[in-house]
This record gives C-alpha cells, structure tokens and sequence, in this order.
C-alpha cells in the first residue's frame, strides 16, 4: 500500500465511524428530537405541487432508474477507455445495494425508529433510496472526464439532494436515514477507488481505446453533455427555489420562524450532498 491508498482507507473508515456515530445519535434524545423536527418541517412543507415534484423525485431511487443510470455511466468509462472505472461503477452500485438492504434489516431488530403516520418504520436506517442516489453520484464523479467532474459532482449532488430530501418530505425516511445513506455510498466509493489506486499501481493498465476516435468523441460529447446537464439542473433548483418564495414571501418567513431545526437539518442534508461528490473529484486521479 502506498501513501495514496492509506488516506482512502482512512477516509473509508471514518465514514463508518459517522455512520455508526449517527446511528448513535438517533438513541440520544436531542438527536431523536431534532431527527424529529427536521422530519415534520419537510412534510409540513411538502404541499400543493411540491408533493408532485417531490413523489417523482424519489422515484429517481427506484431499482430501475438506477440500473439505467449505472448502465450508461459505464458504458461512459468503457467508451472512455476505462474498463477497469466501469467495473468499479457496477460493483459501487451492488454493493450500496445489499449493503443497504442488508444493514436495514440488521439493525431494524435492534433500532426502534418513532413511526410517524404508520409510514416511518424501524428498518430505515439508511435509506436505500439516498443510499443510490450518493452512489449514483459518486459513480458519476469516477466516470467523467478529468476536466468535467466539478461539472458531474454538481449534476451528482443535486440527484442525491432531490432523492433524500424527497423521502424525508414524503414521510418515508428520517433525515438521519439520509445522511447514513450519504456515508454508507462514500465509504464504499472510498474503499473501491482504493482498490483501483492498488490494481492499476500493480498490473498497469494499456488503455489503447482512449486514444482514438471513439475515446476522443466520448469525452467531448460526455464533456458537453455533463456541463450543460449540471447547468440546467443548477438554474432548475433555483427557478423552483424562488417560484417557491414568490408564491407566498410571508408564509415562507412563517415557516422559517416556526421550523428553525427543520431548516438547519435541511442545511445539514443539502451541503453533505453537495460536499461530498465535490470532495471526490478532488480524491479521483487519473485522465
């Protein structure tokens, strides 16, 4: 193992250490009580056509529509030249997968989660959903050309933000399911590239493909298409953001007066989506 591997290691483990911290902090009665403030203010503004965008959002979690995005992320690396990246995208998203499913029933015999309208169970904890989502993102992150993942990170936050914050809104995860969802997708990603740093410092790879024609093509049109896609998306948010505000400018100063702790979990949740896929495009080498 060289000085690369070690920080990702590292970084992996202490993923876990806040997965279980987080787990943790659920037990405690302000972390219960703010999980539960924070689960109220997003039901409670998730109204009118805000639960119509928010149903459709978290459909985006669903087993199909994350097939079909890890489908064309890897075939974006194979294109690219990188054989070995696509192989790591497939295995990222099955292994979030059972994970995912495996620890919710594993600590649903031992985790007591309040129900809140008989939709919030005890075998939430993480929420597959968000789980996908940050997978998905990451996987963006490792299959992008070097000079547009900022641009796929971008993209990436946004889909795992929408993802979670639509679960919590609709009432079906805790926001603390979210969070280790983000973590449990980090850590693997992180313990994954580690493995790839290993294999291609001991078998180098000849990645012939990435030189010609198609390669070339794949990174100009994966190039565009991740920057105009982050763009669009980005001025999305913001259009619905302050369609949201202009609706109603009073009852949104309301609502931020009686839902304080909503909004600070809300924080919580939007800059952890955004920070760590952007985090990982820092971490990722090579073209």
């Amino acid at each position: 193992m060289d000085r690369r591997e070690g920080p990702l290691l590292r970084l992996a483990a202490c993923c876990a250490i806040l997965f279980v911290v987080l787990l943790a902090a659920v037990h405690w009665p302000p972390g219960s009580s703010l999980d539960m403030l924070g689960l109220s203010g997003f039901e409670s503004a998730n109204s009118g056509w805000v639960e119509g965008v928010t149903a459709k959002l978290s459909r985006l979690g669903d087993p199909l529509p994350v097939a079909l995005i890890t489908v064309v992320l890897a075939a974006l690396a194979l294109a690219r030249g990188r054989p070995r990246v696509a192989l790591v995208v497939l295995a990222l998203i099955a292994a979030t997968s059972v994970s995912s499913q495996a620890l919710k029933a594993l600590l649903g015999r031992t985790l007591e989660v309040p129900i809140i309208g008989d939709v919030v169970g005890p075998e939430s904890y993480p929420s597959g959903h968000a789980t996908a989502a940050m997978a998905l993102a990451l996987a963006a992150v490792l299959a992008a050309p070097r000079r547009t993942r900022p641009a796929a990170a971008v993209l990436g936050g946004l889909l795992a933000l929408a993802v979670g914050a639509s679960t919590v809104a609709l009432g079906a995860h805790l926001p603390s399911d979210v969070l280790g969802g983000y973590l449990l997708a980090t850590g693997w990603t992180l313990a994954l590239v580690a493995a790839l740093s290993v294999a291609n410092h001991r078998f180098p790879a000849r990645d012939r493909w990435a030189g010609t024609r198609v390669g070339r093509a794949s990174e100009r049109i994966a190039a565009v298409g991740l920057v105009a896609a982050a763009a669009g998306c980005t001025l999305a948010a913001l259009l619905a953001g302050a369609a949201v505000l202009a609706s109603d400018p009073a009852g949104a100063v309301d609502f931020a007066r009686a839902h304080t702790a909503s909004l600070t979990v809300a924080a919580a949740i939007a800059s952890t989506a955004v920070a760590l896929p952007t985090a990982m495009a820092s971490l990722v080498r090579g073209p």
